[in-house]
């Protein structure tokens, strides 16, 4: 990633990354369709039960949660992401078999 000079106030700006803006914690928790990431796992399950859950509120949730019950939620994203491997070279295959 590339940086370019830092400015008077020691600041390092990133070319070609948006700036985010900070998401108000009082929205609705709307977790990612596509990330597989431990707490965005945790995300699907708790906002299936908690329609209007904060983000605030998930937070808490995820920041209550034992390393124990954390662990869970990693093992099956690491079950996810293999599985998704799998998926994309079986279809990797199968165009090689067609041409």
């Amino acid at each position: 990633m590339e940086t370019s000079a830092s400015s008077s106030a020691g600041v390092i700006v990133q070319s070609g990354k948006k700036k985010r803006t900070p998401t108000n914690p009082n929205n609705i928790f709307k977790p990612s369709s596509d990330s597989t990431t431990a707490r965005n796992l945790c995300g699907i399950e708790w906002q299936a039960e908690h329609k209007t859950g904060t983000i605030a509120e998930f937070a808490a949730h995820w920041n209550s949660l034992t390393a124990k019950q954390k662990e869970s939620y990693a093992s099956r994203s690491k079950l996810v992401d293999a599985a998704k491997a799998n998926v994309v070279e079986f279809i990797a295959n199968l165009n090689g078999l067609s041409t």
